[in-house]
């Protein structure tokens, strides 16, 4: 398609040297990502690393974040490749670093609601990563859907805690030592 652009520009005769720069830097940006590899993938041993050695549970869940969406993104690849034993075995992995990070954070006693640094994190990921899930699912073959359905509402009940944890109060309640509004 590229080179059929630049095959017109050079028969209309309006071909000028800002146009061959634009097509230079338009075929230099669309063969970028080919040579490049997939260098995000190529992290997921350095980001692993990483979030087992902390020991910080807020940092803990930020380090979890950045392999938590290499991990899902390599969930949804080999679903979609029909290799549904790599496939689950880096969800359940998944789930695993999940639920020790929450655990971890709940460990701490920090309320989420004044202190929410991980617990925030952690919740904004596992919506982004239970969305990614929720497509993935028409993939999955119907004797593996009690498996991926147990881990998927595993990882949606962590996600009701974190948001019941961030948000304990119910909108239009209010305090008892508060005064209405006259």
């Amino acid at each position: 398609m590229m080179r059929r652009v630049v095959m017109q520009h050079f028969r209309s005769r309006r071909f000028s040297p800002h146009r061959l720069v634009s097509c230079a830097i338009l075929s230099s940006l669309l063969a970028a990502p080919a040579c490049f590899g997939n260098t995000q993938q190529d992290r997921l041993p350095e980001f692993k690393e990483r979030f087992e050695r902390e020991g910080d549970p807020v940092r803990k869940a930020k380090d979890l974040v950045n392999l938590g969406n290499l991990q899902v993104l390599e969930f949804v690849h080999a679903a979609a490749a029909d290799n549904f034993d790599l496939a689950f075995s880096l969800l359940t992995e998944y789930r695993n670093e999940v639920r020790t990070t929450f655990d971890l954070l709940k460990a701490t006693g920090n309320d989420a609601e004044r202190k929410p640094e991980g617990f925030k994190q952690l919740q904004i990921h596992l919506r982004k990563s239970l969305w990614e899930m929720d497509r993935v699912m028409p993939r999955i073959t119907p004797e593996r859907h009690a498996t991926f359905e147990d881990i998927q509402h595993e990882l949606g009940r962590i996600h009701n805690d974190l948001i019941h944890m961030l948000f304990p109060r119910e909108p239009g309640s209010r305090k008892s030592n508060e005064n209405p509004e006259n």
